[in-house]
């Protein structure tokens, strides 16, 4: 991935991956870098506006234009023109707004709420996601013409349990920062530095970041201690987690052991019933018997320990 040349040219950026995997950072780095530096740099999270509002939002209103709308409003992409638009979390936009969506970045022209005055832009848009946007189109929950459309360039940014390195280096920035902030020089003790190399982060760079804050905010010495890591961290009961340190290292193996473990758990929510578990997961009745013969799931013990729970008892 060369960040420089993506910079260089005007191409539609797409950036995917987990929560917290550092998307906006990349867009924030990617306009930096390129020619439109020294203009602004938008960053629109489509998630957490209204429906009814993200048009207004977006393209700006006249006076009148509608209820509530008391005075002319000017948009975010009119502000931003000239410079970069992040529009996050775009896999969150309702589908009559990806038709104006596409036609937005076909035209690059804009037409406020209330008005006829067509607006030019001249802006370098990025959409970032954490939508698994070709299963969204598949269930026609996003437009295949605008996905092609915004991933001219796509970039997949890996979660951190992934990549150790990747973990390492956020650490020692993150150290970084806070000692800086906090006035103090602070450094991980070996224990705590292991455990945060093996930690499956499911919160990403953002949760790694938030907890190194906490340590370094609560520690009474520069040197961090296990103990001054968030205890949410060492929860014995955290489901995910114990999923991910225990999968087998052979993909085949991990693919058996995650559907056994799925198998399970969906027969536990259904109490046992095979056509209720098969109708939920789009397995036939059949299939569904085969693999619980295959990971030689017990239906009865699921049955009796579902009703040992009900009642209070141990099973």
């Amino acid at each position: 991935m060369n960040i420089n040349k993506i910079a260089s040219i005007e191409n539609t950026v797409l950036i995917t991956g987990e929560t917290g995997t550092g998307k906006t950072h990349l867009a924030k780095k990617i306009h930096d870098l390129s020619n439109r530096r020294t203009k602004i740099f938008c960053s629109i999270n489509l998630a957490t506006i209204s429906e009814n509002l993200i048009e207004s939002e977006l393209f700006g209103h006249e006076r009148g234009s509608f209820t509530g709308a008391e005075q002319k409003r000017v948009g975010r992409l009119e502000i931003a023109n000239g410079g970069t638009v992040l529009l996050d979390e775009i896999g969150e936009l309702p589908l009559r707004l990806q038709v104006k969506l596409l036609d937005i970045l076909n035209h690059k022209v804009i037409t406020p709420v209330g008005s006829n005055r067509e607006i030019k832009l001249d802006i370098r848009f990025i959409a970032a996601t954490n939508v698994d946007l070709k299963k969204a189109v598949l269930k026609k929950r996003f437009r295949e013409d605008l996905f092609y459309r915004i991933q001219t360039v796509h970039l997949k940014l890996n979660p951190l349990r992934e990549n150790k390195e990747q973990i390492k280096n956020h650490t020692a920035s993150a150290l970084k920062e806070f000692s800086q902030k906090f006035g103090k020089n602070f450094s991980l003790d070996s224990q705590s530095l292991d455990f945060i190399e093996k930690y499956y982060w499911p919160g990403n760079i953002r949760e790694l970041k938030n907890a190194i804050e906490y340590a370094c905010a609560i520690s009474e010495k520069p040197e961090i201690v296990l103990n001054n890591l968030p205890n949410y961290l060492f929860e014995e009961n955290h489901d995910e987690k114990e999923i991910y340190r225990h999968f087998p290292t052979h993909y085949q193996d991990a693919k058996a052991q995650f559907e056994r473990t799925y198998l399970q758990e969906i027969l536990r929510r259904f109490h046992g019933k095979i056509n209720l578990t098969a109708r939920s997961t789009g397995i036939s009745k059949v299939t569904l018997i085969e693999k619980i013969k295959k990971y030689e799931l017990d239906i009865q013990t699921i049955k009796y320990e579902i009703h040992c729970q009900k009642r209070g008892i141990s099973a």
